[in-house]
């Protein structure tokens, strides 16, 4: 009897060592200054797709914006969260976004269909430990280094920051400033209260601020020792600028309303009367072609498919090949 109380103590006392050892590393996240999230251009088209490490990440129209993951192929697709993601990041096996129960998966039931959830969230990249990280009205999120740069909404909008542990929270700016083009450790974004110059923030030397470009330039984006950006002096063509020597090019002729871009070739949208559709050009801006006519949004890139949405239907999310292989096609996953 003695013996049978003795092994129940030891495989008890087991199991327990166990899962608090698994909670622990569950919980244990890994973090790195050169950490760098989604891409700048998906991101100013509200990071609904996000790559790495062969997965894909991404919002789900199809169901109510739920973050999903699937293979590069867009083979096995899987459900991660029950509530609409954006502005999707990570690094080193987890997962970094902002998540709005304004839309809730109908394939939800019980209390996780009625709870009310927002704010910025950290889960593994199987979707196990979600954790709430910040509970507010957040815009803009970005993985810079071993933190989290976001906007706050309220009182008149403002720039902050937290590092990915849930600690070290602080305010960077009282400017509503975007985040999204991170690269080398700086920052590069449109002035929003003062100028549409194009500034800096150096997150390694305190967050302090500097120019970089004077004019009223928009949605930078940082790509092979250029930033592209929207001109607004020039019918918001996009135009680059050498980081090294500050010379400046106009990459296209059309007005722009939205971009992406890789380091083959830049994916934009004009809505001009009688022009209107998604094109790609080289990072030059000669080659362009038409990949689809009419008004897109949204547009998100991975390594194989540009996503994008039709202007006046935000329920439907058409994929292309990058190539043009095959012609544009509804983008449709649902997983029961």
């Amino acid at each position: 009897m003695k013996i049978r109380t003795v092994l129940f103590t030891i495989i008890t006392t087991l199991i327990l060592i166990g899962i608090v050892a698994f909670y622990i590393s569950e919980q244990h996240v890994t973090m790195s200054p050169t950490d760098h999230g989604n891409i700048a251009g998906n991101l100013h088209n509200s990071g609904l797709f996000f790559e790495m490490d062969g997965k894909v990440y991404f919002s789900n129209v199809n169901d109510s914006n739920c973050l999903y993951s699937m293979n590069v192929d867009e083979s096995k697709p899987k459900r991660l969260t029950s509530m609409g993601v954006k502005y999707i990041s990570g690094a080193k096996d987890f997962l970094y976004f902002y998540m709005d129960s304004t839309k809730v998966s109908g394939n939800v039931k019980g209390l996780g269909s009625a709870t009310n959830q927002f704010g910025i969230y950290r889960c593994r990249t199987s979707g196990r430990s979600q954790t709430c990280l910040l509970r507010d009205f957040c815009g803009e999120v970005q993985l810079c280094g071993e933190y989290l740069y976001y906007q706050v909404k309220t009182d008149g909008g403002s720039l902050h920051k937290i590092r990915v542990d849930q600690k070290n929270q602080s305010l960077v700016s009282t400017e509503f400033i975007s985040p999204i083009c991170y690269y080398n450790g700086i920052i590069y974004y449109t002035g929003f209260r003062n100028d549409h110059n194009i500034n800096a923030i150096y997150t390694n030397a305190g967050d302090t601020i500097s120019p970089v470009l004077y004019g009223n330039y928009f949605f930078p984006v940082v790509n092979s020792g250029y930033i592209y950006y929207l001109n607004g002096d020039d019918n918001y063509a996009i135009y680059r600028t050498s980081l090294l020597t500050g010379e400046q090019d106009k990459i296209t002729s059309d007005r722009v309303d939205c971009f992406t871009m890789d380091n083959n070739y830049i994916y934009y949208s004009t809505s001009a009367a009688g022009n209107e559709g998604l094109k790609r050009c080289d990072l030059n801006g000669r080659g362009t072609v038409i990949m689809f006519k009419g008004i897109t949004n949204t547009l998100n890139i991975t390594s194989r498919y540009i996503y994008f949405k039709v202007y006046g239907n935000d329920d439907v999310m058409y994929h292309i090949p990058l190539d043009g292989s095959t012609p544009p096609s509804v983008f449709d996953v649902r997983v029961k």
